[in-house]
C-alpha cells in the first residue's frame, strides 16, 4: 500500500496539530506536514484540496473536541453540579491528544492572527463558559456570581493545559479548588 493510500485526513490533521503545538501557526505548511509524515505534496493533495481546506478542518475538528465532545462526555451521567464541573477538567486533562498539552495554546496564538480560527475559540469559550455557569448556579450561586465563578473556573482550565505535568495538578487538587469556589459566598 502506497502513502497516499495508508495515510487518512485525520493522521494529516493530527500531524499538523502536533506541528501547531510544537512550532506556532506558521509551520502549518505542506512542505513540513509532508516532511513530518515521509511522504510527497501529492499524498496532501489526495487527501485535501488545499492547505485552507486543511485548516478549516483542523478548526472544525478542534471546536467539535473543545467544547461539544468534552460538555458531552461531562455529562453523560447523573452527576451533581460539582461532579459535573470536575467531570469536565478531568475530561480536559485527558484529552490532550491532538498536538500535545499545549495544542490549545497555540491554537490560542493562532488565533491572533486569524479571524475564523478567534471566531471558532470564542464559540467554544462560550459554551464552555455556559457550561460551567449553569453548573454554579445549579450548585446554588445566582446571579453575577455565577458568571464571574464560572470565569475563574474557566481560567483555571485553560491554565491547566499550559502547565500540563504539574504535579500539584491531581484530580483530587482540582477537586478542592472547585469545591473552595463553589462554597465561599462572595
Amino acid at each position: 500500500m502506497n502513502a497516499r493510500q495508508s495515510l487518512t485526513p485525520s493522521d494529516w490533521i493530527n500531524a499538523a496539530f502536533r506541528l501547531l503545538s510544537e512550532q506556532g501557526p506558521k509551520a502549518i505548511r505542506v512542505d513540513l506536514l509532508c516532511q513530518a509524515l515521509g511522504v510527497t505534496k501529492g499524498s496532501f493533495y489526495w487527501h485535501f484540496r488545499d492547505l485552507a481546506a486543511l485548516k478549516a478542518e483542523m478548526i472544525a475538528r478542534w471546536r467539535q473536541a473543545a467544547a461539544r465532545d468534552l460538555i458531552d462526555a461531562a455529562t453523560r451521567t447523573d452527576l451533581s453540579p460539582r461532579d459535573l464541573i470536575i467531570s469536565l477538567f478531568t475530561e480536559v486533562q485527558k484529552r490532550q491528544a491532538q498536538g500535545g498539552s499545549l495544542a490549545e495554546t497555540a491554537l490560542r496564538q493562532w488565533s491572533d492572527a486569524d479571524a475564523t480560527v478567534q471566531k471558532l475559540v470564542r464559540e467554544a469559550d462560550n459554551e464552555r463558559l455556559a457550561f460551567l455557569t449553569t453548573q454554579i448556579r445549579a450548585a446554588g450561586i445566582t446571579g453575577g456570581e455565577a458568571r464571574s465563578r464560572a470565569a475563574f473556573m474557566y481560567a483555571a482550565l485553560i491554565g491547566m493545559e499550559q502547565l500540563a505535568g504539574e504535579p500539584a495538578l491531581t484530580p483530587a487538587n482540582m477537586a478542592g479548588v472547585i469545591d473552595a469556589i463553589l462554597g465561599a459566598e462572595g
